[in-house]
């Protein structure tokens, strides 16, 4: 997401941050935004959450409702979230039931009841829900459209900004008269995937405003709707990595190397399941902590905390000890509950907060195992190497290829953005495995070429390295 440039327009901060930062400031004061989607994406907590910001901040606001559900069970729901405050309630957040009216199919009344709630509490902010149903309930479009103008008028001459909340489908945007008056769209959609489902929000039209029409992922808990909106990340002044070098802490791969990794950079860890992927961003993040003095973070959503602290100290390496220390830390999230923009923003904060110099992902695989399309996977991609680079950390990331691919890498774009591919083999010699590795690209630096063979021994992984290397 790129934060747009603010107008001259007066904004109507929504209270959620990334929205009103995708929005340059928010919603703009006074406008018309139909907030549209199928059942189950969230709306009408997304536009109560909005109700009880605007009052937080001092605002009133009217909830209008037709005939989804009486306002006494919308409040009765609202109250289990966080936002909710009772205080507020009927005083500064105002409940109305215009549902009747709507039934009998008296749209010209049901401005007036509408028109004169206005004039009485004089609201800065206006929520209809469902303002579908009143389109579905007109005898006519004729009706509907009357009634969305006369509505658009009296909203006016209160200067309110308006959320039209509706179940609406993507052909109902050319063909129902509410969406020919509003001044905004905000499309909330659920992104079904084998085993999953994302919520998903995107900003198809809000006029006045530079805004992304990317759709970002959110979620709802007890807090309401978190929108995970990353802004599209720009280098940092110096961010680039110096002619520093990190060991890698490998045995002979610093050789190959001439003389470690370069600090800052990102590297991609490809290949094929046992080729000793997580063994290598194991040790480097080990041997980097314990001997080094780095401070490391591991992020993995294959395997839990428990679990790689026992594989670690299958090797001799103390990873509870540096933990404890404060020199280390695990972040692990569940396959089931990974969402690639909510797990890009965690890693930022938390190579941030430690101050990380080195830095784990295991693997990029799992990561974006949710994303099927390659511009979105490079957006991504793009965004966690800019935000690594710009902390100084230096990270391994893992991947590994689909199996008779030939390809580098699992999504076929990451090799073009990572500084660095280390590829990880294995080949069947003799009733033995043998494994070899290769610095395939590693950006603006000397480095060997070829396989080298690599073996995992008691104390971690070891490169042999080719005698014409070691003699170069």
């Amino acid at each position: 997401m790129s934060a747009p440039q603010a107008s001259g327009l007066r904004r109507f901060p929504t209270g959620i941050a990334p929205l009103d930062i995708m929005l340059g400031g928010g919603i703009p004061a006074y406008a018309v935004v139909v907030l549209a989607g199928e059942p189950g994406t969230g709306k009408t907590i997304l536009s109560q959450q909005i109700l009880f910001a605007n009052a937080a901040s001092g605002g009133k606001g009217l909830y209008l409702s037709t005939v989804s559900e009486s306002p006494i069970k919308a409040a009765r729901y609202q109250s289990e979230f966080n936002f909710f405050d009772p205080d507020k309630f009927g005083d500064s957040v105002i409940y109305m039931d215009v549902g009747e009216t709507v039934r009998r199919n008296d749209l010209a009344q049901a401005v007036e009841i509408i028109a004169g709630a206005l004039r009485d509490h004089q609201p800065n902010l206006v929520v209809i829900d469902s303002f579908k149903a009143i389109h579905d309930l007109a005898a006519a479009a004729r009706e509907t459209r009357t009634f969305a103008y006369d509505l658009a008028v009296e909203l006016s001459a209160i200067q309110a900004t308006t959320l039209l909340v509706g179940e609406y489908e993507a052909e109902d945007i050319g063909r129902s008269p509410e969406f020919a008056v509003a001044d905004g769209i905000i499309w909330l959609t659920l992104e079904r995937t084998a085993g999953s489902t994302r919520r998903l929000l995107r900003v198809l039209k809000m006029r006045g405003v530079e805004h992304p029409t990317t759709a970002f992922s959110f979620d709802i808990s007890a807090d309401g709707v978190r929108l995970y909106a990353l802004p599209r990340l720009a280098p940092a002044a110096g961010a680039r990595q110096d002619s520093a070098r990190l060991p890698s802490g490998v045995p002979g791969l610093d050789l190959l190397l001439r003389g470690g990794i370069p600090a800052g950079s990102p590297i991609l860890i490809s290949g094929e399941s046992g080729a000793g992927k997580t063994t290598l961003g194991a040790q480097f993040l080990y041997r980097g902590v314990a001997e080094f003095g780095d401070k490391g973070v591991y992020f993995s959503y294959e395997e839990p905390p428990e679990q790689i602290i026992a594989n670690a100290a299958s090797f001799g390496w103390d990873f509870a000890a540096l933990i404890k220390r404060g020199l280390l830390r695990i972040h692990y999230t569940p396959l089931p509950q990974v969402n690639p923009e909510a797990e890009i923003m965690r890693i930022q904060q938390a190579v941030t907060e430690l101050g990380a110099r080195r830095a784990l992902i295991d693997s990029l695989t799992m990561l974006m195992h949710q994303v099927d399309q390659a511009d979105l996977v490079r957006g991504h991609v793009y965004n966690l190497v800019t935000l690594l680079k710009n902390a100084g950390c230096t990270a391994l990331v893992t991947t590994d290829p689909p199996a008779g691919s030939g390809l580098v890498s699992r999504f076929g774009v990451e090799e073009s953005i990572m500084d660095g591919v280390l590829l990880l083999r294995t080949l069947k010699e003799n009733r033995e495995r043998k494994r070899f590795i290769e610095i395939f690209k590693l950006r603006g630096v000397d480095h060997a070429s070829g396989d080298n063979l690599m073996r995992i021994g008691p104390d971690g992984l070891r490169v042999f390295v080719r005698s014409e290397e070691a003699l170069r």
